[in-house]
């Protein structure tokens, strides 16, 4: 049995019908497995650096190197993240910690929980925020985290949408709730490409934001008041802070428009 809230929507204007999903949260008692499911819209996904076990930060890697089908940072510090592996944690189990127990209904009490995010719907244009400005209330210091960040410019969603992710826990077995997340994703593609990365250079208390524009698959550097046709090695070894991506059939219809111009 399942306890379903729904918080808002996202059709009250322009930036909302392109820009807002809807996440999927999931918490289960760890006691008795009953869930709470709650859904509300967002406009961008906040994800945090996930380096895996790559050597120490500040460790110079001078080789170019190509993983899936990327290729790597030469020259740049070898602490590398993935924009896939960033999805993966962000769509990954957790546990709550103590002070965050979940009030289970079936249970009538507080009990240790696991909390699961996912994408129930997918926007037309898919904003991810990386979070590279740290705040540690203990410690009372704040940092920018300069790892870089490997991101494709096709993307596949489908692995963290909700379907699959539901899929995955439970099996072939498929309840009323479930089946209304299959239904949610399967009028958009979860096919997306990329038409813009916002970077940003510098410290945590002064730096510069970037803007880089793909058209027809040509990418152009928007900074202050130049805009200047730059390779796509320089976008893909940037610093992104923000990234763009669109629902393929809609970028190639665009590239599509321009070219008959």
């Amino acid at each position: 049995m399942k306890f379903v809230i729904i918080i808002g929507h996202g059709d009250c204007c322009i930036a909302h019908r392109v820009f807002s999903g809807i996440l999927r949260s999931d918490v289960t008692c760890t006691s008795c497995g009953f869930t709470s499911t709650t859904f509300e819209p967002c406009m961008d996904i906040s994800l945090d650096l996930d380096v895996g076990d790559n050597t120490p930060f500040g460790v110079a890697n001078t080789k170019p190197h190509v993983r899936n089908g990327e290729r790597g940072f030469a020259g740049m510090t070898s602490k590398v993240s993935t924009l896939m592996r960033c999805l993966e944690r962000f769509t990954r189990a957790e546990r709550l910690d103590a002070e965050q127990k979940f009030f289970c209904e079936r249970c009538d009490e507080r009990q240790e929980s696991l909390k699961q995010m996912s994408i129930r719907r997918l926007p037309l244009v898919s904003c991810f925020h990386i979070k590279r400005f740290e705040h540690s209330a203990v410690k009372k210091v704040s940092r920018k985290v300069d790892h870089c960040l490997q991101f494709p410019f096709s993307l596949d969603m489908a692995p963290y949408l909700s379907s699959s992710i539901l899929r995955s826990r439970y099996g072939n077995r498929i309840f009323p709730a479930e089946a209304s997340d299959a239904d949610a994703v399967s009028e958009l593609s979860s096919e997306f490409e990329i038409f813009a990365v916002i970077t940003h250079s510098g410290k945590l208390e002064a730096g510069h934001y970037v803007t880089y524009l793909r058209l027809n698959n040509h990418w152009y550097k928007c900074d202050d008041a130049w805009v200047t046709r730059v390779e796509e090695h320089t976008v893909r070894t940037s610093q992104a802070y923000m990234l763009f991506y669109v629902q393929k059939t809609l970028y190639y219809k665009a590239c599509e428009r321009a070219a008959a111009v």
